[in-house]
């Protein structure tokens, strides 16, 4: 027997007569001392017997000690062995996460959440590893009657079912579970569209953590909302995690937007995206020519950049751009009426037509062929408004 199991079995029999010894010595603090001098008394006999002991309980908590079975050929019924309530809770969370959550529905997991701590725990703590349930769109604005924000889920695919969300940030408890919450199993697959009557502060930060943690994989924003407040980091780190998906960004009509919030360093993190093909601009933004040499060409790209600070030389490159490149593409790309001027002294367009809007006005559209002079060639237009 090594050393080791010989002191093991003396703490076994020391914690069986701990009481014993107490009850004797008093307030002794020696009794660690007094019982090694009485168990050096014992035979050998009875130290073999709690050194089988020691071996027994070093078993146990290696997990080796199996239990008996049951003599005769009656066979144990598992649904007897093992109670139902108990055969979920003995499964390892790496089990119930990678095997037997994912084939539930994630439309179920917020009953799951309330069927024990365990369960809340997991779905929580692995909530980015579990499936989502997709849904089309989520839209923000401002209730101006009872005077307080509200977001719409909305999903097309089930007959434009939609969901309602009062409480933005947690604060508001008596409104229903936060925004973080009800998307905590569910992800954003097409449009985040924010009015005009909504402040984009009031859920800036919560924007940024969904969408870090995948929750918010759209391929379309559209801001039409008041910016004051929000930073142009802010926006930046927003933009940067949506970016791999990402197909439309509009800057709306009513959008109410802030000195040097959307600059040419904002679209730099996502501009790169191979997906990007519809950028609209329709209030006054602080981008330059630096952003239009980056913007890709995608086929039937869209850009909208009559409020933008570009020069008729960076859509000259643009045109150059677009007539050398090797992909089959071709779009519209609208500018400000006082670069036609400029622009003719740069370059002469194959074709130019007179466009009626949807408002009733004319503007003047340029149509530059891909091969110069050849008509089935991709086209591109460049159009002239307000």
């Amino acid at each position: 027997m090594s050393v080791q199991a010989y002191q093991t079995a003396f703490s076994i029999w020391l914690d069986a007569n701990r009481s014993r010894f107490s009850g004797r010595l008093g307030g002794d603090t020696n009794l660690g001392k007094t019982a090694r001098v009485e168990w050096m008394k014992m035979s050998e006999e009875d130290k073999n017997m709690w050194r089988k002991k020691a071996n027994i309980s070093a078993k146990c908590l290696r997990g080796r000690l199996r239990k008996p079975t049951r003599k005769g050929n009656t066979k144990n019924n598992p649904s007897e062995s093992i109670h139902p309530s108990d055969a979920l809770s003995s499964l390892p969370p790496s089990i119930l996460v990678r095997h037997i959550l994912p084939r539930v529905s994630p439309a179920q997991y917020a009953q799951l959440h309330l069927v024990s701590r365990r369960f809340h725990r997991l779905l929580s703590y692995y909530a980015d590893e579990l499936p989502k349930q997709d849904f089309d769109t989520l839209s923000f604005s401002h209730d101006w009657e009872d005077e307080f924000d509200v977001a719409m889920f909305c999903r097309y695919h089930l007959g434009d079912r939609a969901d309602l969300c009062e409480n933005m940030d947690g604060s508001r408890n008596d409104r229903g579970p936060s925004l973080a919450v009800l998307m905590r199993h569910q992800r954003l697959t097409y449009e985040l569209l924010i009015d005009h009557r909504f402040e984009l502060r009031n859920v800036m930060n919560t924007l940024i953590h969904l969408a870090k943690h995948k929750h918010l994989c759209m391929t379309s924003i559209e801001f039409e909302c008041c910016m004051s407040g929000v930073t142009e980091g802010q926006l930046k780190e927003l933009m940067s995690h949506c970016s791999s998906h990402l197909r439309c960004f509009t800057v709306g009509t009513h959008a109410d937007i802030g000195l040097g919030i959307i600059t040419d360093a904002l679209m730099a993190s996502f501009i790169p995206s191979p997906n990007l093909s519809v950028l609209r601009f329709s209030r006054p933004v602080e981008l330059t020519d630096l952003t239009l040499d980056c913007i890709p060409l995608t086929k039937n790209f869209e850009l909208t950049l009559s409020h933008v600070r570009i020069s008729p030389r960076g859509i000259y490159r643009f045109i150059q751009r677009f007539r050398n490149g090797q992909k089959k593409c071709g779009g519209l790309i609208t500018v400000c009426t006082h670069l036609e001027d400029p622009l003719r002294n740069l370059i002469t367009p194959d074709d130019v037509r007179e466009r009626e809007t949807l408002y009733g006005d004319e503007t003047t559209e340029w149509i530059f062929f891909k091969i110069p002079g050849d008509p089935s060639s991709p086209e591109l237009c460049l159009e002239f408004d307000c």
